[in-house]
């Protein structure tokens, strides 16, 4: 099987193919945006001390205070993550430095995609959803279509070390 070679960005292509670097410039932007907030929220997680105290159950409790009982995402939060509040904390802080390290360093930018996704979608089914996780989701989607670690980022010096990795494609 032929592995599929991705063009990186240049500066050239502002002049020579302007749509596809502009293109290539708003999702890498967009991966950016994301790192930063992703690093935003495991600094907050951290410094709130989610890691060592029941900060996290005292949160995932008033959420299940403001959810219909019967619904899923209470559910999920009485049977699952209250009685496992540290666990999934460091599982929530741990996936969104993941996230921050992977689209920071365009290292394995397709698997942190994948954790941004599931990481949004664990807090939707925790009852926190709002219009905010769709932009959230679709830039993560972003990340698991394009190769934005082969345009730039670390991804393309693996890719060429590891070729059968799917790690860095």
């Amino acid at each position: 099987m032929n592995a599929v070679v991705v063009r990186p960005l240049t500066f050239s292509e502002f002049r020579t193919a302007p749509l596809r670097a502009l293109g290539i410039s708003v999702v890498l932007l967009l991966r950016y945006a994301m790192a930063l907030f992703f690093f935003g929220s495991s600094l907050n997680k951290i410094t709130k001390g989610w890691l060592w105290s029941d900060y996290g159950r005292q949160v995932f409790e008033a959420r299940l205070a403001e959810l219909d009982p019967a619904s899923f995402g209470a559910q999920f939060l009485s049977k699952f993550a209250i009685p496992f509040h540290l666990p999934v904390s460091w599982v929530f802080v741990a996936t969104t430095l993941t996230v921050t390290v992977t689209f920071t360093l365009g290292l394995a930018t397709r698997f942190g995609g994948v954790a941004a996704f599931w990481l949004m979608t664990m807090i939707g089914i925790g009852g926190y959803y709002d219009a905010s996780l769709l932009p959230l989701w679709g830039v993560a989607a972003l990340m698991i279509i394009f190769p934005t670690g082969q345009w730039f980022g670390l991804d393309r010096r693996f890719h060429a070390r590891y070729p059968a990795s799917p790690w860095f494609r």
